[in-house]
């Protein structure tokens, strides 16, 4: 064989075999999402009045109604987690409570803050330790009257998780739950205002959300003013600036400061056209 001939045909192989290989084509098969986490998640429930007469019981063991704790006419926090969850309930409860603490508002008085576990197997015993551990972290007087750690029946969970369609499964092999990580922000009527996923969550967008969810009952001007610019954007699951709002705010201004202007170049003229007559 020639051996110009040999060299092309191997260059050719060559060419073919990379041509031919993707390297991507492992990373795209394996980082498929499981069949298992196919079912798992939140859906956009945002504007749902809840049917809240639903038995939990409190860190003391008594029976109560998940509605009494709307009954105080503030905003609700809700997180749907497990007290004895080794990895990612453990990692959202500290998050949450990090931007709580970095809040200027304080739990009990303008907002509550409720998780209910998804395990059906828990009771007081685990989440009355676990509630006083979360308030020496926060160390804000008051805050008793407003954290709520909630444990139920099966019964008494699906019936609230499914008005929320919050998905979660079984891990027989882990022995854990699988689910996602996220916060609903309700209304005092039980409206679901806003959904936050994630576990980091910014005092901002927690302030924000608690205004909407109150209808401006709480909240100085100032922040009631900082609302109106800002919108939340779901795609970016935060509140960022509303150009549309800003526009009319600028307008507004430019309006105000042209009419006194001309109010005050009235005024000059007038009073000149006054002394010049007398």
């Amino acid at each position: 064989m020639n051996i110009r001939i040999f060299i092309c045909f191997c260059f050719f192989l060559v060419i073919e075999s990379v041509s031919a290989y993707d390297p991507h084509s492992n990373l795209t098969r394996e980082n498929k999402l499981p069949k298992e986490l196919e079912n798992i998640g939140f859906s956009d429930v945002t504007g749902k009045t809840l049917q809240l007469n639903i038995p939990f019981r409190d860190e003391s063991g008594k029976e109560v109604l998940f509605s009494d704790f709307l009954a105080a006419g503030k905003p609700v926090l809700l997180s749907p987690v497990y007290f004895k969850c080794p990895t990612l309930c453990n990692f959202h409860l500290n998050g949450v409570f990090k931007s709580l603490k970095d809040l200027d508002w304080s739990l009990g008085k303008e907002y509550q803050y409720i998780a209910v576990s998804i395990d059906p197997k828990e009771n007081e015993s685990i989440s009355f330790p676990k509630k006083g551990a979360y308030l020496k972290e926060y160390g804000r007087v008051g805050a008793d009257s407003g954290l709520h750690l909630l444990t139920g029946s099966q019964e008494s969970i699906d019936a609230l998780t499914k008005q929320l369609d919050f998905r979660y499964a079984w891990d027989g092999e882990a022995k854990q739950y699988i689910h996602a990580s996220g916060v609903y922000v309700l209304t005092p009527d039980g409206r679901v205002s806003r959904i936050f996923q994630g576990i980091q969550l910014e005092p901002r967008d927690l302030k924000f959300a608690f205004l909407e969810a109150s209808s401006g009952k709480i909240g100085s001007f100032v922040d009631k003013f900082a609302l109106f610019c800002f919108q939340f954007d779901p795609r970016k699951n935060k509140y960022t600036i509303y150009a549309y709002r800003m526009m009319q705010f600028g307008g507004a201004v430019t309006l105000l400061l042209l009419g006194a202007f001309l109010y005050i170049n009235w005024r000059k003229i007038t009073n000149n056209n006054r002394q010049g007559v007398t």
